[in-house]
């Protein structure tokens, strides 16, 4: 199209695009039938941000105690959990209609379970 930092839409041909959750099984997230690659030089009549990719569940944990060593030192010990359940968050299904892979989810976020522990003394 000649217009720089725009990129090309497709053009939606069903009223609803029904979606049908294939994450990780090679098979689109959404159905690919309702879409056409646009004809002519035009932007295709599908909405931006139209579709939502899926969804991210996390949960953190922290755990934190403090002993009291004498009246004037104390050392705190402190556990922290970023993911603790390692759920996976998938990144965006394809957008580009012309690939062999339109619509599907091929990748995830690399943000696996993360652990740190640390002693803190304060006097």
């Amino acid at each position: 199209l000649n217009a720089p930092g725009n990129s090309q839409t497709a053009d939606q041909v069903k009223p609803v695009v029904e979606k049908l959750g294939g994450i990780g099984s090679g098979q689109p997230f959404y159905d690919p039938g309702a879409f056409a690659a646009p004809t002519g030089v035009r932007f295709g009549t599908s909405g931006r941000n139209l579709l939502r990719g899926p969804g991210a569940v996390n949960l953190d944990v922290g755990l934190f105690r403090k002993f009291q060593i004498d009246e004037k030192f104390s050392i705190e010990f402190r556990a922290e959990a970023a993911n603790v359940a390692n759920t996976p968050h998938f990144n965006s299904p394809s957008a580009n209609i012309s690939a062999a892979n339109f619509l599907v989810v091929t990748s995830a976020l690399p943000d696996q379970r993360q652990i740190r522990g640390g002693l803190r003394l304060h006097w």
